[in-house]
């Protein structure tokens, strides 16, 4: 076999390799299920129950100060830039759900006026670190009552990421949360609902 066919072949090889694990995916949650609770304290299997949608996703915590209201509000604004948010769906899940219980994402929700297309979701501590874990997320507890009196006043450190998913539940974009222009996600999730 001459070495122009053996290069063609080692290259077809590799394509079909990279083509099976999904289009130009950074993580592929497509086959993962991560039960979770959404405002309601209805039960969400995630991704699943998103898949045949691209999803905008971040992760935030309601007791944050500064960065995670900040991120809602450019979620809000990368809706509003939509001129279609049909088969647009808007996820935050909570990486705090010691205390982001359901009817405090629900506060939340409320307090930012998201609408129906924005779906809050947290879930028990063990799930979430295996979500948190599949997508590289820090959140780490910083213990702000130094004495350690109390054991839930605390801030996280955390990742700053908003999340891309396809329809077929692959990742297939990851921005800087806070400062990612409206403009740029907003072609990105047109570029995916047109595949």
């Amino acid at each position: 076999m001459n070495s122009t066919l053996k290069s063609l072949l080692v290259s077809l090889l590799l394509v079909a390799t990279f083509t099976a694990c999904g289009p130009d995916a950074l993580y592929d949650l497509s086959e993962d299920t991560f039960q979770l609770r959404d405002s309601d304290s209805t039960l969400v299997n995630f991704p699943a129950d998103f898949k045949g949608d691209v999803s905008l996703i971040t992760f935030i915590y309601t007791n944050c100060p500064d960065v995670c209201p900040a991120i809602t509000a450019n979620m809000t604004n990368i809706q509003r830039k939509l001129d279609d948010t049909t088969g647009v769906n808007f996820i935050e899940i909570s990486f705090d759900p010691e205390r982001d219980s359901p009817s405090v994402l629900k506060e939340y929700r409320d307090l930012y006026g998201l609408n129906e297309q924005f779906t809050m979701l947290t879930s028990h501590p063990n799930d979430s670190d295996l979500l948190l874990d599949k997508l590289d997320i820090v959140a780490e507890k910083t213990i702000i009552d130094s004495l350690g009196y109390d054991s839930t006043n605390y801030a996280m450190r955390h990742s700053n990421t908003l999340y891309l998913m396809d329809r077929q539940g692959y990742i297939r974009a990851e921005y800087p949360a806070h400062r990612v222009t409206s403009e740029h996600v907003k072609d990105d999730i047109n570029y995916l609902r047109s595949e």
